[in-house]
């Protein structure tokens, strides 16, 4: 029966986890009340700590910062593609609207 009564700790946003970095370095809260109050282990909010000081908010993302950089050069190459798709029809879309558009349409 070993770990049957072993803790089971919450997931937690980085909203909560930024909360908790800023209770302890700020506030000077203890790692260990806060860790009873968000229900996660005093190790979470130290590995939070670490994270923070060594990358800020973005520490808690669970992408780390060169698969970040690459979506995001990913996504600007989308976005070009996108805008040049865009301009290959313009050269349409001006010749229809100097076509002569009559004012009124006959009725039949």
């Amino acid at each position: 029966m070993h770990g049957q009564f072993r803790k089971r700790y919450t997931q937690t946003t980085q909203e909560q986890k930024m909360y908790a970095v800023l209770e302890v370095l700020k506030n000077g809260r203890g790692r260990k009340e806060l860790a009873l109050e968000l229900n996660v282990s005093v190790n979470s909010i130290t590995t939070w700590i670490r994270k923070f000081k060594e990358a800020g908010e973005n520490g808690f993302s669970s992408y780390s910062q060169e698969e970040i950089m690459r979506l995001k050069e990913i996504e600007k190459k989308y976005n070009e593609q996108k805008a040049l798709e865009l301009l290959k029809k313009l050269p349409i879309y001006i010749h229809l609207k100097k076509l002569p558009y009559p004012k009124k349409l006959k009725k039949l």
